[in-house]
């Protein structure tokens, strides 16, 4: 028997603005997972938003100033260069791909998603990507750490890992 969990998304109205911030933040998500063979011009930006857009489930209050707002981020993120060199078009990736790991032998299994794994020639590589850099990263670098110490394992090879801020534009190497 196959078993899957799915997360409900729910607007959180109590959270007034930052509600926007999220629904921003998954929306980032969904364009840069529709990202492909990224080639610096912005009519593949346009069309990662567009796909996005059409897919996310959620109302939006103002949705051309969410479409303004995306394309201003993403453009902004992927002309950065250290952002940008790991868009190269014929990089193999996976995009929020799962994978399963048990903390302890017998513990409870975790299931995790990285938002991007690279497969360069040098090695794996992956990228999680967060709309803002908090003032402590320490729990975005927790979340990489787990994602190299498992995809480590299951590759039987290092990984590396990176945290992409998208705004303003950073990009921090996170290391095991």
């Amino acid at each position: 028997m196959r078993i899957r969990i799915y997360q409900q998304k729910r607007a959180l109205a109590l959270l007034g603005e930052r509600d926007e911030e999220r629904q921003l933040g998954e929306m980032v998500h969904l364009a840069l997972y529709f990202l492909e063979d990224y080639d610096g011009t912005s009519e593949k930006i346009k069309e990662a938003v567009s796909r996005a857009l059409a897919l996310y489930t959620e109302p939006l209050p103002e949705r051309e100033k969410f479409r303004r707002r995306l394309l201003e981020i993403l453009t902004r993120a992927l002309s950065h260069p250290e952002i940008a060199r790991f868009f190269t078009p014929g990089i193999p990736d996976l995009r929020e791909h799962p994978f399963v790991r048990c903390k302890r032998c017998g513990g409870e299994p975790e299931v995790h998603r990285p938002d991007r794994v690279l497969f360069l020639p040098e090695g794996p590589l992956v990228l999680e990507y967060k709309l803002h850099r908090p003032e402590a990263p320490d729990e975005h670098e927790r979340q990489v750490r787990e994602y190299l110490s498992g995809l480590s394992l299951i590759l039987k090879r290092p990984v590396r890992g990176y945290l992409v801020y998208l705004e303003p534009p950073e990009v921090r190497e996170v290391r095991p």
